[in-house]
């Protein structure tokens, strides 16, 4: 039997023993044998392990860098096939959605959501086909969910999430290894005289806007130093920047006396 766990870290707790009795299950088993695949994102949760499930896990790992565009256009073409009729879509609809998506470091979600959407617009307006027009509506129509998403975040994620944009413009760069954002994040955190989450938490963060497709957030080995998150925005800088940047929240919380209802943003 081979079991598959997606979130596997979402099992590392004191309290729960599921993951130590499932990998110790084979010592009673006499006429089978089970293997555990787990999955996650969160690049140190092994480390959070009790040390006799650590000892039982026996554990091969493998990385999975982002998809390329070939890869997305496989996926995407093969999904058409189920999805729509013959002839239904357009020679230019799935290189566009491949194009939007890998524009945004390749993310898989962003293309299906994009051929879904772009399919659902074809199918409102009577079209009998998904044209490249369609394809582009369902991007702004994307991209205006994301800005409502972006919006309604809770405070800290989103002083996350402006730390990854102050980073871009701090460094003119594109992706950021974690500590560089958590060391942005303090810096904002300071600025804005707000306490800080734990690291851990910091990490779960980081999850939950990779989750909703606003930041990916890819493991990396850095060699003899290890392997560390490599964390990149995921959304146009343009489309949330005005929204994160005049944040009523972020510029009420600045309660620091010294700079009271100060932009939080003071180099931007």
């Amino acid at each position: 039997v081979v079991v598959i766990l997606d979130e596997m870290d979402k099992l590392v707790t004191k309290e729960d023993e599921t993951l130590y009795k499932l990998l110790r299950i084979n010592s009673e088993l006499n006429k089978a044998r089970v293997s555990v695949i787990g999955i996650s994102n969160d690049l140190t949760f092994s480390e959070l392990l009790d040390p006799r499930v650590k000892s039982s896990l026996g554990a091969k790992e493998i990385i999975f860098p982002p998809y390329n565009a070939y890869q997305l256009k496989d996926i995407l073409t093969e999904r058409a096939v189920m999805a729509f009729n013959y002839s239904a879509l357009d020679d230019e609809v799935i290189p566009l959605c491949v194009a939007l998506a890998t524009k945004q470091d390749g993310d898989a979600k962003r293309a299906l959501d994009l051929l879904l959407i772009s399919g659902e617009i074809a199918e409102r307006s009577k079209s009998k086909k998904v044209t490249e027009e369609h394809v582009r509506i369902a991007s702004e129509k994307i991209e205006a969910i994301m800005v409502e998403v972006v919006k309604t975040l809770p405070l800290q994620s989103k002083i996350l999430l402006s730390s990854v944009l102050m980073l871009m413009r701090e460094k003119n760069e594109r992706s950021f290894i974690s500590g560089e954002v958590y060391n942005m994040y303090r810096r904002l955190c300071d600025h804005l005289d707000l306490e800080m989450v734990s690291q851990r938490r910091l990490r779960d963060l980081i999850s939950e806007l990779d989750f909703l497709g606003l930041i990916n957030a890819v493991v990396v080995s850095r060699g003899k130093h290890g392997r560390t998150k490599e964390i990149s925005l995921n959304v146009p800088e343009e489309l949330i920047q005005p929204v994160l940047f005049v944040d009523p929240e972020l510029i009420i919380n600045c309660s620091n006396p010294k700079k009271p209802g100060q932009n939080p943003f003071p180099d931007f």
